[in-house]
């Protein structure tokens, strides 16, 4: 469900599938220890996403939190979920792309 790649300056994160709260509880843990205390910035990858759970936002939260809100960003977001960030009010305050 999710894989690491890191590049210059950056840990992707990409996601793929429906992210639900079942799918979620399963990778939360590694995606928090993974990201905690990281010098890179964060990208969260949600190409081949087509459904987020409030679970999937309260990480978003937690991986903004823990590297600071500037070096987070959500990429390849399609409609539908961006959507679900825009009502979550998420696009205030990270980037969503």
């Amino acid at each position: 469900m999710v894989e690491f790649t890191e590049e210059p300056g950056k840990l992707v994160c990409t996601f793929n599938g429906r992210l639900d709260t079942v799918s979620c509880m399963g990778f939360q843990d590694l995606v928090c220890n993974r990201i905690e205390g990281s010098v890179l910035a964060i990208v969260f990858d949600l190409q081949g996403v087509d459904y987020v759970s409030s679970m999937f936002l309260r990480l978003c939260v937690l991986a903004g939190k823990a590297v600071g809100s500037g070096r987070f960003s959500i990429v390849h977001v399609n409609p539908p979920v961006k959507k679900v960030f825009k009502i979550a009010g998420f696009d205030q305050y990270m980037s969503i792309e």
